[in-house]
């Protein structure tokens, strides 16, 4: 079954853009953040309150929320966040202050580190929607994560919350490490065909 999955998910990012943005996470009725039925992965509502994506985040990803629901929401918040780098910055430091508070209080909780690590590499991925040219014009104009420019690595705080016991987390893990692969594949095609 792990092979299967796996090479699921190698199939998905070859034919795709970056999977932690554009493979939506089936969440059925849970409720995450406003987002419209669309085909594609940009269901981002343009009447939603970006000063709200940090509280509004935060409130949705609690200690019995599941992991797809965790997933789908980080989704959501990064696509939002990619209009606004303060607004990328604030939800990325609530993130970090609670894993700093549970490492504080002994209470190291995988969720905490997955959410951290999850949200910052999907900021990462969306960087690479606007390098590799997957918006419209006027899409374009209003994003504002360009190219790899987050200096953060969330990919060993997902390492660590397996490690803590996170159940199902490993797909997270993959999608992370596939989708790096394949950016330095395409990135070093370009390089020798200039």
């Amino acid at each position: 079954m792990k092979i299967f999955t796996l090479l699921v998910l190698a199939a998905a990012t070859a034919l795709a853009g970056p999977p932690l943005v554009c493979e939506p996470v089936h969440i059925g009725d849970s409720k995450s953040l406003p987002w419209k039925a669309i085909k594609g992965w940009n269901g981002t509502d343009s009447s939603y309150d970006l000063a709200s994506l940090a509280s509004d985040s935060l409130a949705i990803l609690t200690p019995s929320a599941a992991l797809p629901l965790r997933m789908e929401t980080l989704r959501r918040a990064a696509i939002y966040a990619a209009k606004n780098q303060a607004v990328a910055g604030q939800l990325t430091s609530y993130l970090l202050a609670r894993v700093a508070d549970g490492e504080a209080s002994g209470k190291q909780a995988a969720n905490l580190w997955f959410d951290a690590g999850y949200f910052v590499e999907t900021l990462r991925q969306a960087g690479f929607i606007y390098r590799y040219d997957m918006l419209t014009a006027a899409e374009k104009a209003k994003w504002q994560l360009r190219g790899d420019s987050n200096p953060l690595d969330g990919k060993p705080w997902i390492e660590k919350a397996i490690k803590l016991g996170g159940k199902g987390m490993d797909v997270a893990l993959v999608k992370v490490e596939e989708y790096r692969q394949a950016d330095l594949k395409r990135t070093k095609k370009l390089l020798t065909a200039n």
